[in-house]
């Protein structure tokens, strides 16, 4: 707080609000001989954060070279430390990911570029479209190229974006995770970015975010790579400064708490009822204030001590604790709390490039999960008492693996966002151990909240007024013929106002509408639709009802005053339909509310497994 600094966004005044000390790089992991060296001296920089007053940007206060931790070998071949693919659950994220953008913006053989495309863990998702990937780690790009990924195994710039101009053209989508928050020179990463967009093309970045961070208490978000951290509030302002704006926004729950950003050139896209929500939120929280990071760095060192506290405690008992993946955030925790082997034994990880190695910093050696399993499944002496998850975003996923360290009566511990121990009594048995949910929201705050959520076309279960009705096909050599609504048919509530017919082209979602003053019966008599109704009740819980009509499911969809409908083409083919309002429109009060297509979250992105 003593002094201020320029902020690298927009020169202006650089509020710094913590300091970590000295501390290495994140991956830096060191080899035996490096540590035997007399002559090698290790690389560590003072990491602090600041808040710019004007941009709202925070920042890291000094910058870290990316050749401190995408390090290359005696045959200058740049390596880096993680890769993607070694984790179930981000597999599982960017199949998502992929699908929902697929099939958001994506026409048949578009283009698609990924800036950090690691080891293709992303852009293998993408079957019907020309893919290339940008990746300066060479030892993770091979995997990538390997699976007849294109890949250029450069830093992304400006300069590189001109020469993929020229060869491959411009992209309607440009999406990178986890990667533009490291991007020292990020206006010049904008710039790129922009002149390989194409005019109605969408950039989707995938971040931690900064309200996460802040309310979780992730303090080992905070390191040498992680240059920059976002809010919603601070990206606009930066996007601003290129032309580009923010239209929508989606909170995910990978890396302890993520935000998926959809950028676009100015006034192309409608920006959504989400996004301002989200930003609204953020004025409520005042992230644009100084406070809320005042108060971060209270509760940091708060949870530093008691985090001390409990592994010296458990230590001085007799315990043997050892580390479970030698993460980036590991690191932080390591040197910012002072846990060395003397207080963990080891850290084992399943990365095969990291074993054998040791943490930046405190010097842990790193073993295969060969060891660790070892030693709990056959009980010898000495065995693990205490695991400390330092990939603690991972916990559920890691836990569910290693049920039998507890029900060898070993426990996990996880630092965030409060120091906790997790025995065999936080799982319950139900043919196999299986989390507790209490607990895991108790682990994890940053979990989604569920809400009541009917997913049918079962009647019992449709929302109150909602009413189907299957409609039968008379069919012979001359064609064939359905009858649609009577007025003696039961579903008929005796209103007529006027028929409507629509054509519906592929891709298009018809958002969410709602009409208070007449109902609306739908048939799809040609191609097949996804039709969603949503009701909302007055204590926040949601009912959803979910159909597929047309061609091969026959049906006519009642759907009464109140009740929110929506629906999009399938299978990539257009779709007609048929609407009977009970009122005729009128367009001095057309009786119509809208909300965005997402406002409910993605409810059309198809379901894989």
């Amino acid at each position: 707080m003593e002094n201020y600094l320029k902020c690298k966004i927009c020169n202006s005044s650089l509020l710094r609000f913590i300091s970590f000390g000295k501390m290495p790089a994140a991956n830096a992991y060191l080899k035996k001989e490096e540590l035997n060296n007399p002559y090698f001296k290790e690389f560590f920089y003072d990491m602090e954060v600041g808040f710019c007053e004007s941009c709202k940007m925070v920042q890291l206060v000094n910058i870290v070279p990316y050749d401190k931790y995408i390090i290359p070998d005696e045959t200058g071949k740049r390596n880096y430390a993680f890769f993607s693919s070694t984790s179930k659950s981000m597999e599982s994220h960017f199949l998502d990911v992929a699908k929902g953008i697929e099939f958001r913006f994506l026409n048949y053989n578009d283009k698609v570029l990924e800036i950090g495309s690691n080891d293709g863990i992303f852009l293998k998702n993408f079957k019907n479209n020309r893919v290339l990937g940008v990746e300066p780690s060479e030892n993770v790009a091979e995997l990538a190229i390997n699976q007849n990924i294109e890949t250029i195994t450069e830093f992304f710039s400006q300069e590189l974006a001109k020469k993929i101009l020229l060869r491959k053209g411009k992209f309607k989508v440009i999406f990178s995770a986890n990667v533009t928050l490291n991007i020292i020179d990020i206006h010049d990463f904008i710039k790129g970015v922009n002149l390989l967009l194409e005019n109605d093309g969408v950039f989707i970045t995938e971040d931690p975010y900064l309200i996460d961070i802040l309310e979780t208490n992730a303090y080992d978000q905070i390191y040498d790579e992680h240059i920059w951290y976002f809010s919603l509030t601070s990206l606009t302002n930066l996007f601003s400064m290129h032309n580009l704006e923010i239209f929508d926004a989606l909170k995910e729950d990978v890396h302890g708490g993520s935000m998926k950003v959809y950028v676009c050139k100015k006034g192309v896209y409608e920006k959504t009822e989400r996004l301002k929500k989200y930003l609204e939120e953020e004025k409520q929280k005042c992230i644009h204030l100084i406070n809320p990071y005042l108060e971060f760095t209270k509760k940091v060192e708060e949870n530093k001590n008691k985090f001390i506290n409990l592994i010296k405690n458990l230590k001085n008992e007799g315990n043997k604790i050892v580390g479970y993946a030698a993460a980036s955030k590991g690191t932080i925790v390591q040197n910012y709390c002072n846990l060395d082997s003397n207080l963990i034994n080891y850290i084992s990880d399943s990365t095969p490039y990291k074993q054998g190695l040791y943490t930046p910093g405190k010097h842990i050696p790193i073993v295969s999960p060969d060891k660790f399993h070892n030693e709990v499944y056959n009980n010898i002496d000495n065995n693990v008492d205490y695991a400390i998850i330092f990939a603690w975003n991972h916990a559920k996923e890691i836990i569910e693996k290693e049920q039998e360290f507890l029900k060898r009566g070993g426990k996990f511990i996880v630092h965030l966002p409060e120091p906790r121990i997790i025995g065999i009594e936080n799982l319950q048995i139900n043919n196999k151990l299986k989390l507790n949910d209490e607990k895991i929201q108790e682990m994890h705050t940053d979990i989604i909240k569920t809400k009541q959520h009917s997913d049918t076309t079962q009647s019992s279960e449709l929302i109150e007024g909602v009413e189907i009705k299957q409609l039968k096909i008379f069919a012979n050599d001359q064609g064939y013929l359905f009858e649609t609504l009577r007025n003696d048919d039961k579903i008929y509530g005796n209103e007529f106002g006027q028929v409507l017919v629509s054509e519906i082209y592929p891709g298009v979602i018809k958002g969410f509408h709602l009409h208070e003053k007449h109902d609306e019966y739908t048939v799809c008599v040609k191609g097949n639709i996804k039709y969603i109704a949503v009701k909302e009740y007055a204590d926040g819980r949601k009912k959803i009802n979910t159909f597929v009509i047309g061609e091969k499911n026959p049906v006519l969809i009642k759907v009464p005053r109140g009740v929110w409908h929506g629906y999009m083409t399938l299978e990539n083919k257009s779709a007609t339909l048929v609407y009977l309002m009970s009122r005729p429109y009128n367009p001095k009060d057309p009786d119509t509310k809208e909300k965005d297509v997402f406002a409910f979250g993605d409810l059309w992105t198809v379901r894989h497994g």
